[in-house]
């Protein structure tokens, strides 16, 4: 309803950039790129496929399906079950997954020992792993507090990372910190990969990419939070697959890492393993494979 509503108010301005590019090809990435740009490529081009690539993994809102697109490519399959739910014809539906760069996947298996060594940690710790993005959202210097004394405390051989992202304010706090045990604050960095990969257990927010970037990397996760609705089945995704834990109380956060952390827990190996069987590392190069594919039907038709 809000989209139809806004149609005549956007159409315009829409319809000019679409007709300036003149794509044989479009590819939406974003639920509210959906609707409204489909409609008006039906009306200015009616032969040009349109994809959408829904990257809400589990319970994706149903702003991301319309019934006349040409393909729509989820993550998993209840993400499917949806779409068919929402009238996409099924075989429009395909199951790809997330698409995350090839560089998560060029560090899989990649031992974690030299890569600690080569970003600067102690090869022999095990690594807890906190990140709020790259807006550095989150209250993060709570739980970092509360981990790094819950560790020294039972003195579990650990060290952490702490990635601030862009948020200034939050590194120079994270930084004037006396921490009991080796901790490296970070800011906006451009090799999360290999920072996932050299790390144990990640704690994090329920954010799709970077759960799905976790999974490549054999990652486990433990989940602080998530937004109401299209992340909560990104909770259930990673609880019943085995590949991480939910911690919805901030003072669950510094015990559960301290229990997984303790040498001779195989919880922590275990979650690695069903997270590596989850993943769709792919993903990224199957997507426009699928896309072109469609493309190259349309065009003999």
């Amino acid at each position: 309803m809000i989209q139809r509503a806004a149609y005549p108010f956007v159409r315009n301005r829409v319809a000019a950039v679409l007709k300036t590019v003149a794509a044989d090809l479009v590819i939406s990435v974003h639920s509210v790129q959906v609707t409204i740009p489909l409609r008006i490529m039906r009306e200015i081009s009616p032969q040009t496929p349109f994809v959408t690539v829904v990257t809400d993994p589990v319970t994706p809102p149903i702003a991301w399906f319309a019934s006349d697109a040409d393909l729509c490519v989820v993550a998993t399959e209840p993400a499917r079950q949806v779409a068919l739910a929402c009238g996409v014809p099924a075989d429009r539906v395909q199951v790809i997954g997330l698409p995350v760069r090839r560089a998560f996947s060029t560090v899989r298996g990649q031992p974690k020992a030299a890569l600690r060594a080569q970003l600067g940690l102690d090869p022999s710790l095990r690594t807890v792993l906190l990140t709020g993005g790259g807006a550095g959202i989150g209250k993060l210097l709570p739980p970092a507090r509360a981990i790094a004394g819950r560790l020294a405390a039972s003195g579990a051989p650990a060290q952490m990372a702490i990635i601030a992202g862009n948020n200034r304010e939050l590194l120079k706090r994270l930084r004037a910190q006396h921490w009991p045990i080796p901790v490296k604050p970070l800011g906006y960095v451009e090799n999360m990969a290999e920072w996932m990969a050299a790390s144990d257990l990640l704690v994090a927010k329920a954010g799709p990419g970077t759960l799905a970037e976790a999974a490549c990397v054999g990652l486990p996760v433990l989940i602080t939070e998530f937004i109401p609705g299209q992340e909560a089945g990104n909770v259930s995704w990673v609880v019943d697959h085995q590949a991480g834990v939910f911690a919805p109380k901030p003072a669950e956060v510094a015990p559960l890492v301290d229990e997984l952390l303790q040498p001779g827990n195989p919880q922590l190996d275990f979650m690695a393993g069903q997270a590596r069987s989850i993943a769709r590392c792919d993903a990224a190069e199957q997507i426009p494979q699928a896309a072109l594919a469609l493309y190259h039907r349309t065009a003999k038709v």
